[in-house]
């Protein structure tokens, strides 16, 4: 197939697999009522008060087997990607799609009998971190393109950004298939949206080596995808958080990821300025209520995570490299 239609078919795909679970998710009261009361931002409000055998059983064994699949045809993608046609997928291509769709139909149908997934046994940050992480390799990769600060390159080191280039298909397909199978399929907005998102990373995923998958246009929609799902998340849960999420990933893309895509001066400034005053509309409560503007700080805090765990994440890299590398001998 060419790359272009299949990228098409892949959001299609995406798009039927949500309305798939909103449907189904219609069969799962009974589950619901059993789930207990939420206790605080540590607690995982959508999983059963009690362990149970056969969910146990299928949801490990859906993500034993996903996971080891898609790490199996990276791996043969990795090394047979001289033979992908231009304009065309390749037959692993084809094979990662396949995987992740039957899959996701398999994990619809263990929710819907038996609801739990791995958020039973792990814990909620193991989720959040794993797709932050994600999002730190994406500036790493992305800094010789478009800079890391206003269009600004800085010097990372170049073991340590090759390594990260050569490793991150194996993370990122961690990340994704980690975190799609600890979630139950449930239909409410931020899963909907979360699965969603789950769905485009995997059709990212399985266009590796294709020249969709380093479009730098499709790569800042995945990379800002989760400004929009941090907030909807964060105010069906009624949590005044939202605008942390909302301005700070936001943040982001005003300071990283625009200038990738918006190339002219003038309109750049007028997202910075629009972005600017939205955040002190909403800290100053005249957009809402909830806010007071010495709140502001909110907006830094993610930026600033994301941004010094670059650096302490090329670092560990390089320092890996000097171990782990061995040097040529001299002649």
């Amino acid at each position: 197939m060419k790359t272009k239609n299949t990228f098409i078919l892949g959001i299609g795909i995406s798009f039927a697999l949500v309305f798939l679970i909103a449907w189904s998710a219609t069969g799962l009261g009974d589950f619901r009522l059993t789930l207990l009361p939420d206790s605080g931002p540590a607690w995982y409000y959508w999983k059963l008060p009690s362990v149970s055998l056969w969910a146990t059983i299928t949801m490990w064994v859906g993500y034993t087997l996903h996971q080891i699949l898609c790490w199996y045809f990276i791996y043969k993608l990795q090394h047979e990607k001289h033979k992908i046609q231009s304009g065309r997928i390749g037959k692993y291509n084809a094979a990662l799609l396949i995987v992740n769709v039957v899959f996701s139909i398999l994990h619809i149908l263990q929710t819907r009998f038996f609801y739990d997934g791995l958020a039973q046994f792990v814990s909620v940050s193991s989720s959040q971190y794993s797709v932050i992480a994600m999002l730190i390799l994406m500036l790493i990769l992305l800094n010789a393109r478009r800079g890391l600060f206003f269009g600004k390159k800085v010097p990372l080191p170049k073991a340590a950004v090759s390594g990260i280039g050569k490793t991150h298909g194996y993370y990122i397909s961690w990340a994704i298939v980690y975190t799609f199978w600890f979630h139950p399929m449930e239909s409410t907005w931020g899963h909907l949206l979360g699965f969603f998102f789950m769905f485009i990373l995997m059709l990212q995923m399985s266009l590796a080596y294709t020249k969709v998958h380093t479009e730098i246009k499709w790569v800042t929609i995945l990379e800002s995808f989760v400004a929009l799902h941090g907030t909807v998340v964060a105010l069906v849960a009624g949590q005044a958080l939202w605008s942390m999420f909302m301005f700070g990933f936001s943040m982001m893309f005003i300071v990283t990821g625009m200038y990738g895509v918006v190339r002219h001066k003038a309109l750049r400034i007028t997202f910075t300025v629009a972005y600017l005053v939205m955040a002190v509309l909403v800290y100053s409560g005249i957009l809402g209520t909830g806010h007071q503007i010495f709140q502001i700080h909110q907006i830094f805090w993610i930026p600033i995570t994301l941004y010094g765990l670059v650096f302490v994440l090329v670092a560990i890299y390089k320092i890996a490299s000097k171990l782990f590398v061995k040097k040529k001998p001299s002649v």
